[in-house]
Formats: structure tokens, C-alpha cells, sequence
């Protein structure tokens, strides 16, 4: 069993207790039940949330833990008492405390590099991939990993939260966001010259790929891997993954999973492009599984007609903020498909006061936009609230009551 200390113990026991107070409060259990309900399709009440992860400095607290276990759950414990307290979107407080079981997955068998740059949170990979023809030897068979052995950190967690909190297993899912892999090996521009220098070349790197993939998600559900990840518990691009489409259970199969997969890198692709050298990849992994939740930053309005419409498992589709709102909502309107709003986040991050008119205007054009789908507004990518520690409590609420004044 890992080592904690007791004074570690005492101060977890109490956070989780706190978890446990918000996590039992009606309205708490009422957001439980809305996301099921949205995701099921049998709601029309938009959902809210915001990701504090990008602008966690400005909220998070002190541990108060010693050891490196004790800070790894108290972590997660404060991750969820600060998402009540200090955001109070319309995430569920969990009433369990999770323990995942862990894969990974490493392309062409090659460890991306990267560097940072100085006073600054970006970086860039170090490439070594730069004219595919000349380099393609260096793109070997993939790797992966993953195991169900999690047992020394569930008897832990169920030792220090006896009769505070249930600990409940949880698993990864299938998720994959190929051309995101590609540029963490060649530069964004080698990566779209390669479609045009090399199309027979990139297609023999992406079947290799996705084919990978696919090997690693096919192992995964042999091996009992999977734990149907339709509770109340975290999906990608800030969403919830609550839903009761598929039986909850241990050793589940891909069409009992919810899948999560994104080509934000090419944004700049043409449709064309994109349907030609890059959607047959990703279709034969989105085929695999139960739901699919699609997209990040990329604008979809051009990717709807020839692509992600094929899909007849698709349940959310991200609308970034360079997407044709007006179009999709046109094209979402009545379907299966929730409407995954991302609002901008330079509204939410300006420094010298928040503009509640502008962003009240932004948010009301996704409202008319979306009339008639499932919406559901995800704020993400904001590295700053400018300073006011209550601004994002307060976009939240702003979000909220517009939805109840202008939302039929």
C-alpha cells in the first residue's frame, strides 16, 4: 500500500466529506439528473460549464498534504469543492471519489520532444519529421500500454474514505486526435505540404496510424479494459458523459463506450482535402464506438455535409468560435446532435473589467443560432479571468440567466 501519513488521512477524510456535503444537496442532485437527461435527448435545458484547468493559478488553494499521494488525492478533491465554490456551473458534484485505470499510446514508437519558451506557458515540439519522403523510415510500429492493476491505490482509497465517501472504478476511453499526433513529429506546415507533395506517402502514414489505434482500442476491449463511461464523470472539452443509452458495467465492448476524437490542426484544410486524406482514418475508429463526441477548435460548418453528417453514432459536435453558427444550427436543428458550443475566451480573459454587454451579444447569437437543438455552451481555453477571482462565477450566472430570459 502506498504510504500516507495520518495527519494526510485526517485532512482527505474532511475534504471528502465536504465533497459529500455538496455532492448530496438537492440541486446538486438535480444537475445529476439534467445531464442525464440531456444526453439522453429528453431535455431541452441548456448545460453550462467552464474549465478552470487553463486559469486554475487564480483559484486554486494551498495543499495541505505532505506526502505525494496524499497531494495527488487531495488535488482531486479540491478540484471539485473549487468547481462548487468558486465556479458553480452545472457540473455534478461526484458522490464517489474515482480511481482510473491508465493506457497510453505512442506513435510510430517515437517520444515527442518539446521546449519551452522562456516567461511563457506555450512551447513547441522539437520535429523529426521534416520532408516525409527523406524521413519516412523514421516512423516505426507504435506502442501502448495499459492495466486494469490499480488495486494498491483502490484499497488506499477505500482505507482513508471508510464511511466518508464510495470510491467507484473508473477506465480511460477510446479517444484520438490523429493529426495532433502528426504535428507533435513535423511541423503543421510539413504536415499539409505532405498531403500535396506526398498523398500516396500520407496515406500509408495515416492508415498505419489509425490502424494502430484501432489495434490498441481492439486490445483494450479484449482484455476487459473498459468501464462504461456513462456515469456522472468527466468527458472531453468540459462536457459530462452521463448517460443511460448503454448498461453500466465492467469489461464493456467500443459500442458501449463513449468516444472522443478532434482534428483541430487542420482547421485550414479544405473540406475536400480533409474528406479525402484525413475522415476515412478517422471513420474507422469512430465506427468502432458506442457515441461519439467530435471536435475542439476546428470550425465544423465546412466538415458537416461531406463528413461528420455520415456519422450515425454522433451525439456532440463542438462549435468553436470560428464556426458558421448560423449554418450548423440549420443543420443540427431536430437531429440527434447536441449543439457543443465554445464560446471565445478573449471576452472572459480581458484585463481591465469584463464587457457584460459584448459577451451578453455573444452569447445571445449562439442563443438565436441554436434554436431548436440541444445546446449545451463549454467554456474552455481561458488562461486568465483578468484578475477578478469572481469573473468566471459571474460569466456562468450571466450564461444562465439569459438562457432562462431569452431560451424557448
Amino acid at each position: 500500500m502506498s504510504i500516507i501519513s495520518e495527519k494526510d488521512k485526517l485532512i482527505l477524510r474532511e475534504l471528502g466529506k465536504k465533497q459529500m456535503e455538496y455532492a448530496n444537496t438537492p440541486e446538486n442532485k438535480e444537475r445529476e439528473r439534467q445531464w442525464y437527461l440531456f444526453n439522453d435527448l429528453k431535455s431541452n435545458k441548456p448545460m453550462v460549464t467552464i474549465e478552470e484547468g487553463t486559469f486554475y493559478h487564480e483559484v486554486e488553494r494551498p495543499l495541505a498534504c505532505e506526502t505525494e499521494k496524499g497531494r495527488e488525492f487531495e488535488w482531486q478533491l479540491m478540484y471539485h469543492i473549487i468547481g462548487r465554490e468558486d465556479i458553480d456551473d452545472d457540473r455534478a458534484t461526484p458522490d464517489y471519489f474515482g480511481v482510473t485505470r491508465r493506457s497510453w499510446f505512442l506513435p510510430f514508437g517515437l517520444k515527442p520532444e518539446t521546449r519551452g519558451i522562456e516567461g511563457s506557458v506555450a512551447y513547441e515540439f522539437v520535429h523529426v519529421i521534416h520532408d516525409l519522403e527523406k524521413d519516412m523510415h523514421k516512423l516505426g510500429p507504435s506502442k501502448w500500454g495499459f492495466s486494469k492493476n490499480i488495486e494498491e491505490d483502490l484499497n488506499l482509497a477505500r482505507d482513508i474514505f471508510d464511511g466518508v465517501m464510495p470510491v467507484k472504478e473508473l477506465s480511460s476511453f477510446p479517444e484520438a486526435g490523429l493529426t495532433y499526433r502528426l504535428v507533435n513529429y513535423m511541423s503543421l506546415e510539413t504536415m499539409m505540404y505532405s498531403m500535396y507533395d506526398y498523398p500516396e506517402l500520407f496515406h500509408q502514414m495515416m492508415d498505419r496510424l489509425s490502424g494502430d489505434f484501432l489495434k490498441f482500442f481492439k486490445e483494450q476491449e479484449q482484455a476487459g479494459f473498459y468501464i462504461t463511461n456513462n456515469q456522472n464523470q468527466h468527458m472531453s472539452q468540459g462536457t459530462c458523459a452521463a448517460h443511460t443509452q448503454f448498461e453500466h458495467k465492467d469489461g464493456a465492448s467500443l459500442k458501449e463506450m463513449w468516444g472522443y476524437f478532434d482534428s483541430q490542426e487542420t482547421s485550414e484544410v479544405s473540406p475536400e482535402m480533409f474528406t479525402e486524406m484525413l475522415f476515412p482514418y478517422y471513420r474507422r475508429l469512430m465506427d468502432e464506438v458506442g457515441l461519439v463526441n467530435w471536435g475542439c477548435c476546428e470550425p465544423v460548418h465546412g466538415l458537416w455535409e461531406p463528413c461528420l453528417s455520415k456519422l450515425k453514432n454522433l451525439r456532440k459536435v463542438s462549435i468553436a468560435p470560428w464556426c458558421d453558427e448560423e449554418y450548423i444550427g440549420d443543420k443540427l436543428r431536430g437531429t440527434g446532435v447536441i449543439y457543443h458550443r465554445k464560446p471565445s475566451p478573449n471576452l472572459v480573459g480581458e484585463k481591465g473589467g469584463f464587457n457584460d454587454e459584448a459577451f451578453k451579444e455573444h452569447i445571445l447569437k449562439t442563443i438565436r443560432a441554436a434554436k431548436g437543438c440541444k445546446l449545451e455552451f463549454s467554456l474552455r481555453d481561458i488562461y486568465s479571468t483578468g484578475g477578478e477571482k469572481g469573473r468566471a462565477m459571474h460569466v456562468v450566472k450571466l450564461i444562465k440567466n439569459l438562457i432562462d430570459t431569452h431560451w424557448e
